[in-house]
């Protein structure tokens, strides 16, 4: 009902007149047992109340309240799609965080935390993952496993479908901080930088020599970014 207040104060606001209105011309009319000639615009504007009282039942019943129930539906999906979206991005973080730091736990992350995590990217190393592609026999030994380039491909791929999908179905639900998040997500150096060019080259990358993170740290942010934003669909 709070909710129905804050966007609909004009309505809210007129139907209190009009019910004061009626109630008001109930008990002139008790009391006097009629309504006389000096009364005759009061009755008037009683008939117009009535009017605007059903007519706002109406509108509370017929409209907003279905409406409402649609678009509570329609931002839970948003919000499990952002759900998905999130945890893409944090199975990047986690798969390299269990190869190159023995495990991986957000509440431990810093600058140096990434940056070391960075140099020690090897793309061709192994995660503990075994791609679906190579799950042609019964062995599942390393060489089923995604390499760490295949596994970043793969993620940011899933991220940036999902946000299509999001940016497809659901744009009358798209807040516009939403909208700000999944745009920087897509415009960041892990999608436009690390995904769409070093990935690909066929020589092996290193990052042993860099100064500072330009790719998984500010990645992991815009992932904490949009896990707020999260909240606003999920509750």
């Amino acid at each position: 009902m709070c909710r129905f207040i804050k966007k609909n104060w004009g309505l809210t606001i007129c139907f209190i007149i009009a019910l004061g209105i009626c109630i008001t011309y109930v008990c002139i009319l008790n009391n006097e047992g009629g309504i006389s000639h000096t009364n005759k615009w009061f009755n008037l504007l009683f008939q117009l109340s009535i009017g605007f009282i059903i007519n706002f039942i109406f509108y509370l019943t017929q409209i907003y309240i279905p409406q409402y129930k649609h678009d509570k539906e329609a931002n839970k999906c948003v919000g499990v799609r952002v759900n998905e979206v999130a945890d893409h991005m944090r199975e990047i973080f986690s798969q390299l965080g269990i190869i190159y730091k023995g495990e991986y736990d957000e509440s431990r992350v810093n600058n140096e935390y990434w940056l070391d995590l960075l140099k020690k990217i090897n793309i061709d190393d192994k995660v503990r993952v075994i791609n679906p592609s190579r799950f042609y026999s019964t062995s599942q030994s390393e060489e089923a496993h995604f390499t760490v380039r295949e596994w970043i491909l793969s993620r940011v791929s899933l991220v940036e479908s999902d946000i299509d999908k999001i940016m497809k179905y659901y744009t009358p639900y798209i807040t516009t901080d939403l909208m700000n998040a999944m745009e920087q997500i897509i415009r960041s150096t892990m999608h436009q930088n690390l995904a769409r060019s070093l990935l690909h080259l066929q020589t092996n990358i290193s990052f042993y020599n860099m100064n500072d993170d330009i790719f998984l740290k500010p990645y992991f942010a815009l992932m904490k970014d949009l896990e707020k934003i999260r909240s606003q669909y999920i509750n």
